[in-house]
């Protein structure tokens, strides 16, 4: 086995047996999904621990270190600082403009609404998710992969993986409307996958990279107050303009990834 693959399979073994027992406990109803059972969540906290656990193997001390020090990782180009700030409200605002021509109906802009993003509240799920999965995703797998395969089949296939790891957090709502679901769910997780790693593998800043997946999944949830008038994030019409807009940010990434 190559000698920067050999942690793999403790990797993948470590970042997903903890999140889908804890998930699927929470999301099939066998514990209650209040109070103190809340903390299951948490397991997903296993990706970022695996890829600290797989680096430690494979690279020993001076490897967990460099992650670290990518971790808090600020002198990056200003270009950068703009394409984390700037990509994910570029995707919700075509998304909106999508779903006002395709639908018909007035969608109006809000731009105060903003401020809810960076609220204290909203700051607490820089921890839940980008903080304890990106130190597995992009600071362990991706360089491996792309060592591999090149820039572009890696930051796709460390989506697919990331998707399926999130399987039973998504298994309802694909089991209710399988077609359109998978299409759209794969569209924002290529996206994201193809965002998140190419400005991980630009800046070598995990912190970046945790920022801008921390600014994706807050302008979603806050899409509807900045957007008046767009419908929950179910609706179909809504969700085949998501995959249209997330497909199209993802293309020109590629598109300017392969240019260089």
């Amino acid at each position: 086995m190559r000698a920067d693959s050999k942690a793999l399979v403790p990797f993948l073994l470590i970042a997903c047996i903890p999140p889908w027992i804890g998930w699927s406990l929470l999301r099939f109803g066998i514990v209650p999904s209040t109070g103190a059972w809340q903390m299951l969540y948490l397991t997903g906290w296993a990706a970022s621990a695996a890829g600290l656990v797989a680096t430690h193997i494979e690279e020993g001390g001076p490897g967990v270190r460099r992650l670290l020090r990518e971790a808090v990782r600020l002198a990056v180009p200003l270009r950068w600082w703009l394409f984390v700030l700037l990509v994910p409200v570029l995707a919700m605002s075509t998304t909106a403009l999508l779903y006002a021509v395709a639908s018909g109906n007035a969608v109006g802009f809000e731009p105060a609404r903003f401020a809810q993003h960076v609220a204290p509240g909203a700051l607490a799920t820089f921890m839940l998710g980008p903080f304890g999965e990106e130190f597995g995703w992009r600071g362990y797998l991706l360089p491996r992969f792309v060592r591999r395969m090149g820039v572009v089949p890696a930051l796709l296939c460390v989506g697919v993986i990331w998707g399926v790891w999130h399987w039973p957090l998504l298994y309802q709502s694909v089991s209710a409307a399988p077609a359109r679901e998978l299409v759209t769910i794969s569209a924002g997780i290529a996206y994201m996958s193809v965002v998140i790693g190419t400005v991980y593998l630009r800046t070598g800043s995990l912190f970046l990279a945790m920022l801008l997946h921390w600014h994706v999944n807050g302008t979603r949830e806050i899409a509807g107050q900045v957007f008046p008038g767009l419908p929950e994030g179910s609706d179909p019409l809504l969700q085949w303009c998501g995959f249209g807009a997330n497909a199209l940010v993802a293309v020109l990434v590629i598109f300017a990834l392969k240019r260089r």
